[in-house]
Order: structure tokens, then sequence, then C-alpha cells
């Protein structure tokens, strides 16, 4: 769906990559998944119909994406970036020829200072895109979040996105969360968090902090995978288009500063209304959980987004549990033609079944996208798109190696 080169930003030396429909990024601690994953957040938010694509370009994308995603420092006089995706195609530092074909984007780039944004001529989505951080639970304990005001960030933006999603859950129509067994909802009174566990009214800033974790990601999820498409549903091509026209007619007539930030919050809001699916990029999902739990919600997300719509995922992860979780999935769409229903039944992960091509999984180390045979630029699956060797195999290996050691000392 969409290129991807990074090279000598943070702790990344040079990564090549194709997007796919579902990405996973795993390695150790510091390797480079967060920096990948906020570079890919800012890719798809600039595929979106953008009010303030010009400003952007002017400020500088590399400025707004270190800003954005709090990353300065990362970039440097060799840094390069490079993204060709569905409506835009953009370049940081590269040389032209540039080493990805832009055919069939503008002629003319908006260009400035060694950056080049070529966009589409037919735009073919609109993005919803979701950064879901690592320290999410935040939300759930933080006093007075409404005045949490920083710059405009991923952060902020977090935050503006659950207090948007939970208005949606009332007492009386709670969110269900059947892999925790529990439900949530939000009193907008009082402003207050509650989930119901066995029949228990709790406050969420009281709860363990699994739920803490998981409540914020399951709610965003919800209702940015089905709510805003379904019970808030976007109007039509030409109802759409009609209103941009009457907005620009009135944007043309002269009126005062007021009147004009009024006509762009209500393009803002038109532009929300026409997304075609949702970019989730999210952080650790497996989070305070425990390994069944994490196992469930690997599932749970493969659900969400892999129901009709044209959704999709990125993750980081040091779950082995998600990562054989999601090889599950894959397996279980290879074998789906071959198993009758009742033995179907029986096999949690038949229903969440994955098409392999749909998926890139991404080992980091030392700054590269490396397989078990070392080869650089390519995916840790098979030739049938199965997750083969990895770290976390390595790893526990080690573990049993060393067990297997001190076996040989036990009387």
């Amino acid at each position: 769906m969409a290129r991807l080169i990074v090279r000598n930003i943070g702790p990344i030396k040079d990564v090549d990559i194709e997007l796919k429909k579902v990405n996973v990024f795993i390695g150790p601690q510091g390797c480079g998944k967060s920096t990948l994953a906020k570079i890919v957040s800012f890719c798809s938010w600039m595929e979106k119909e953008n009010e303030n694509t010009d400003r952007i370009i002017k400020a500088g994308l590399i400025s707004t994406l270190t800003k954005y995603h709090r990353i300065e420092g990362y970039f440097h006089e060799d840094s390069q970036l490079a993204y060709v995706g569905d409506n835009v195609s953009l370049f940081c530092n590269f040389p032209e020829p540039f080493p990805v074909s832009w055919k069939g984007f503008s002629p003319v780039p908006l260009y400035n200072d060694g950056e080049f944004v070529f966009y589409n001529t037919e735009k073919s989505v609109n993005p919803k895109v979701s950064y879901i951080p690592a320290e999410r639970n935040f939300v759930s304990v933080v006093p007075n979040l409404k005045k949490y005001s920083e710059k405009d960030d991923s952060l902020q933006s977090f935050v503006n996105d659950w207090f948007e999603a939970k208005r949606g859950y009332t007492e009386k129509k709670p969110l269900k969360i059947d892999l925790l067994g529990i439900q949530y909802y939000y009193n907008a009174k009082n402003d207050s968090d509650f989930i119901v566990i066995d029949g228990q009214l709790v406050r969420l800033d009281q709860s363990s902090s699994g739920y803490q974790s998981v409540v914020p990601l399951m709610a965003l999820l919800s209702y940015l995978s089905t709510f805003i498409y379904e019970e808030n549903k976007p109007f039509s091509p030409a109802e759409n288009e009609k209103m941009r026209e009457i907005l620009s007619r009135v944007s043309s007539e002269k009126g005062g500063d007021m009147e004009q930030k009024v006509i762009d919050r209500i393009r803002g809001f038109l532009q929300g209304k026409v997304f075609t699916h949702t970019q989730f990029v999210i952080e650790e999902p497996e989070q305070n959980l425990f390994p069944q739990t994490q196992i469930d919600l690997l599932y749970h997300l493969i659900s969400e987004i892999n129901h009709g719509r044209n959704h999709r995922l990125l993750l980081t992860t040091h779950s082995p549990y998600v990562l054989y979780a999601l090889n599950n999935c894959l397996m279980a769409y290879l074998v789906k033609d071959n198993i009758d229903k009742e033995n179907a039944a029986t096999i949690d992960s038949m229903r969440y079944a994955l098409n392999p091509e749909d998926v890139s999984v991404w080992s980091i180390k030392d700054g590269f996208v490396r397989n078990d045979k070392n080869e650089s630029h390519r995916t840790i699956q098979d030739e049938r798109g199965l997750i083969r060797k990895n770290y976390f195999n390595e790893v526990m290996r080690q573990v049993m190696s060393d067990f297997n050691k001190l076996l040989e000392y036990d009387d």
C-alpha cells in the first residue's frame, strides 16, 4: 500500500519497507520501533484532505513531524525520509532523481528547502489517523484532564480523541469489554470514568493498571473502527461537495476574523465526516496485561479492522504472545478451506483469519530490519507469510539452554 524509506533518523540507520494493511515492529527497547511508528503516523496523516497543507510545508515537514511527535534531535544533516502512499509522495533531503517513483502524482511539487511533496491528481483515501501511545493509561488516572492543554502534538490529539470517544459510552449504553469481562461508561455530569466488574462499580482511576491501559485502547478502537462510520454517518460525496461549494462562496465574501475561524472549523468538521478508513498506530497493546488477555486482545484488534472497511493497523510490541496469536490468524487463513465447520468452531483463531498477503512483520536490530538469514529490508515471514524465527524464540532458547545446563548439577 505504501513504501517507506528512513535513513539516519534517531536509532534507525537504514530501513526500506513496504507497508501493508497490518504491520508489526518487534525488537529490543530503544531499537527504533516507536520512531518508525511515529513516522508512519505522520505520513498517513499527510494523506488526509488537509486544509493546513500549505502551512505545514512552509513550516517544514521535518519540523512539523519532530514537534508533533516529540522527537526533536532525531534528525541530522544526513537524515533522509521518503514515503509514497495512496494520495501523497514526500521526500526529505533526497537528491533528485528520487529513489521511489511518484508517477501519477502532481507534476509540480510543493517544495521547501530540500523537502518535496507530490499529491495524487485523484485522491483515493481520506484516513482518520489515531496514534495510541504506550503511556495511554495517563488519561485514566490524571484528574481534571479536560484542563490538559499542551502544544498541538500527538498526546494532545490522543486526549482529544479519548474525550470524543468516551462521550458515546453512557451508563445506559456502556462499552462491553468481553476480553476482560467488564463494562465501561463515562459520567459526563461529574466527568468521571467507571467500570463494572462482577456487578461492582469501580472508578477507572482506582482500578488495576491493566484496566487503566486497556479501557482507553478499547474505547478508541470501537469508536474509530465502527461508531464514526455507522452511528455518526459520513455525508455522501454529493452532500460534501455541495457544502464545500457553499463554504467557498461564503469565504470569498468579506468577513471578520471570527467568521473566517468558524468557516475553517466547519471545513474541518466536513473533513471528519468523510473518512474512508482509520489508520491505527498502537504502541505496546499488551501493556500491563496477562498473557491470555494479550492473545484475546490481538484477536479483538484483528476483528475490529477486518470487518469490511479497509482499516489499517500498525503495532509495536515486546510480546511473544501477540506475535504467536497473529501467526495463528495467518495460519487460520491458509487452512480455512480445508477444515469443516465443526472443527473450526473449536479453534479460537479461525474467527480471526487474516490473509498473510496483508501482513508484514519486521524485526528491528541495530538500526536495520532483518530476517533470520540476515537479509536486510526483509520481513521475518516465510514464503507463505507465516512468522518464523524471531528474537522472542532466540531469547527463550537461551533461557532454556541455561536451565538445561543447570540441570546437569541437580542432584
